[in-house]
């Protein structure tokens, strides 16, 4: 089992969050899954409490690889996937807490005779009442219709030979936020015609009981992603495929990446940098709104402009 999965942890500068994930994952790896934290030129301060982690379970592998510059977050979830050497890869955040059966509910996946090509577990009890199978990675996004829950990584299991098929169109993909999801699917289509019958899964089993334990609640991280959605249309033009893309993508806005929740973060943003570097910000995002959420984008064209001239008076006022 060891040399069926490994457990990649790709972290920068959050030694201390990063120390009790790595608590939680090693006290529960019961299969001895190999862990390796791919460190993005982290300085090191609390390092010393990770270190102590892994001193304390000597039985699992967990190895420390430093890279030698900052990667960006999408290069260095790219950089995970080129150093697995297994068969599969776990791509888990760094505040990220499993649950304390995860090992278990994965090994019963890899102990079967399917050939996975990507396993989306859940992160909330009774999502699904049962498992989906399909045989294509198009017909399980269509399904799913929800881009945000297919792009969490903690509840991913990714088939490494495919990912590394479709890394040249993952490392295109890095400002869409998506670049490993880009990566399944085109490495897919290029090796479809092998006579390998990969199998893709959305499981019922949860994988993850907390998402985030460190996360916090000032980040401007959702103007990242309202940044890059609209650009996947780019990298999937076909007709059929465009559409099953891009309405699990608008799935996603509805169900993770709101937009009424974008227009708050826009508004702290203004407070912080003032109505020039908002404005600059919100253009190109408000151009892209259309593909990422639909008829929605209708209200959001005027309402993200107001929400930003508001702000601006607060801070001239205060």
């Amino acid at each position: 089992m060891q040399n069926k999965l490994s457990i990649f942890i790709p972290t920068y500068n959050r030694w201390g969050v990063l120390a009790k994930t790595l608590e939680k994952t090693l006290s529960k790896n019961l299969k001895k899954f190999p862990v390796f934290i791919i460190d993005n030129d982290s300085n090191s301060f609390e390092k010393e409490k990770v270190v102590e982690i892994i001193n304390k379970y000597p039985q699992i592998s967990c190895t420390i690889i430093k890279n030698e510059m900052n990667l960006g977050g999408d290069g260095n979830l790219l950089r995970c996937i080129e150093l697995c050497q297994s068969t599969y890869i776990l791509l888990l955040g760094d505040d990220d807490f499993l649950s304390d059966d995860y090992a278990t509910k994965i090994s019963n996946y890899l102990d079967s005779e399917n050939v996975w090509g990507f396993i989306s577990f859940t992160d909330r009890i009774c999502d699904r009442c049962s498992d989906f199978a399909f045989d294509s990675p198009y017909e399980l996004v269509k399904f799913s219709n929800d881009w945000s829950e297919l792009l969490f990584t903690s509840t991913s299991v990714f088939n490494k030979d495919i990912l590394k098929s479709g890394m040249w169109e993952a490392q295109r993909a890095q400002f869409t936020c998506s670049s490993h999801l880009v990566g399944l699917l085109k490495g897919w289509e290029k090796l479809k015609g092998n006579g390998k019958n990969w199998q893709f899964l959305l499981s019922a089993q949860q994988l993850i009981v907390s998402s985030g334990h460190a996360r916090q609640e000032s980040s401007f991280e959702l103007i990242n992603v309202f940044a890059g959605l609209p650009l996947l249309e780019y990298f999937f033009q076909e007709k059929k495929i465009h559409s099953i893309v891009r309405s699990a993508v608008r799935g996603g806005t509805r169900r993770v990446f709101k937009p009424r929740v974008l227009a708050k973060v826009f508004f702290r943003y203004t407070l912080k940098f003032g109505l020039l570097a908002s404005w600059r910000l919100m253009l190109p995002i408000r151009r892209g709104l259309s593909y990422s959420i639909g008829n929605r984008a209708f209200f959001y064209w005027w309402y993200l402009p107001l929400v930003i001239f508001f702000a601006a008076l607060v801070r001239a006022v205060h």
